[in-house]
């Protein structure tokens, strides 16, 4: 699916521009769009020059690269220098990457035409070479896109939690791909968003229609503020979705701590962003997926009350037929994990890994529910 109708073609009705208007003659006059990249990072220093020159290696180069350094103890301000791109050390920053994404864009937007565009990827990410080219074609043809995320794909590692997380990943875009590229959250990996999209979001800011703080773009209350800022696009007008053909490579959690760590984070940050908002128009989908994400968490619970009361007090009878479902569960898991390489395949056929993930997964889902109702200590991995 390359810049497809089906992905061009929807969305707000009557904003494109037609060949001949008086806007598209606008478009075509005004001076061609800058892209400005702009990378938060914490002690990058393994990642950050692969980041950089992913970057530099594009079919349509940003023009400028900016490296957010947050509160760095490692070699990551060097290294960046050394590549040659421009390094901000944040100051007083308490916000994490949103303060740190905050703080860069303050630095650039000024400066910056409504049609330009700033790209933000995280320091343990990399583009294939024509991301941004594709990207700013998707804005030419349909800039009330406002943002549009990449596709990611999980770098492999050799651990098993890593593999499950490519599994899931792998599973989650063709989902997403399969929708015409909507989508919940814009990629923190890799997104391109216009200026015009992210100086409409700073304004309304710290209004009815948005939380936050006026002039900034991220709310900095945020754990997840890359699925706030998707939410809040949406609230302003614009209509942000996920291109088939821009690939974002990034890496996942090698460890199950700070697998457990990071899913805390998203899912509390999710449910939070929800309760901010409340159930609005652009929230309400959302809503509905969160209510089926815990139900599914308690289906296995359901059948092991309903199999035990049967077991006591029913007569059962085993009927060979429930057996042929276990094949086409097999050959459904296989071909939603295709892309994933053949250690994937083989762990999405056998089926009990992956149960034993999305179990593992629902106690941290529970976890960021009572955290999201009740407040805690905010966990980041650092």
């Amino acid at each position: 699916m390359h810049l497809s109708d089906e992905i061009l073609g929807t969305g707000v009705p009557g904003k494109e521009a037609a060949p001949g208007s008086l806007l598209q003659e606008a478009r075509e006059q005004q001076p061609p769009a800058r892209v400005i990249a702009i990378i938060p990072a914490h002690n990058e220093e393994i990642g950050i020059a692969q980041t950089i020159d992913s970057l530099r290696r594009q079919t349509q180069a940003p023009d400028h690269i900016i490296v957010a350094a947050d509160n760095c103890s490692d070699g990551t301000v060097e290294i960046a220098r050394a590549m040659g791109v421009e390094v901000l050390e944040t100051r007083d920053n308490a916000a994490k990457k949103a303060g740190a994404l905050n703080q860069g864009l303050a630095l650039v937007l000024p400066d910056l035409q409504p049609h330009d565009v700033v790209l933000m990827m995280d320091a343990d990410s990399r583009l294939n070479q024509d991301f941004v080219e594709i990207g700013m074609r998707y804005f030419e043809y349909w800039p009330q896109r406002g943002g549009i995320s990449g596709s990611y794909v999980a770098a492999d590692h050799p651990s098993r939690v890593a593999l499950l997380q490519k599994i899931e990943y792998t599973q989650g875009l063709r989902a997403v791909h399969r929708r015409a590229g909507r989508i919940h959250v814009l990629s923190g990996a890799a997104a391109v968003f216009t200026v015009e999209a992210l100086r409409r979001v700073a304004e309304m800011r710290g209004s009815k229609v948005l939380p936050g703080v006026e002039g900034q773009v991220y709310d900095e209350s945020s754990l997840t503020e890359d699925y706030e800022l998707t939410v809040a696009l949406k609230r302003v007008g614009y209509d942000p979705r996920c291109a088939a053909d821009c690939i974002v490579d990034t890496d996942v959690m090698p460890t199950w701590r700070e697998w457990r760590i990071q899913r805390l984070r998203w899912q509390r940050g999710t449910l939070e962003t929800l309760l901010t908002y409340g159930f609005v128009e652009h929230t309400r989908k959302a809503w509905g997926v969160q209510l089926w994400t815990y139900f599914r968490t308690i289906i296995p619970l359901l059948m092991i009350i309903i199999w035990s009361y049967a077991l006591s007090f029913e007569e059962v009878a085993f009927h060979p037929f429930w057996l042929l479902i276990i094949p086409v569960f097999m050959l459904d898991q296989l071909i939603a994990t295709w892309q994933a390489g053949v250690r994937g395949r083989i762990y999405a056929a056998l089926i009990v890994p992956l149960w034993v993930y999305e179990t593992y997964q629902s106690f941290a889902y529970w976890k960021a529910l009572r955290l999201a109702l009740h407040g805690g200590e905010k966990e980041w991995l650092t």
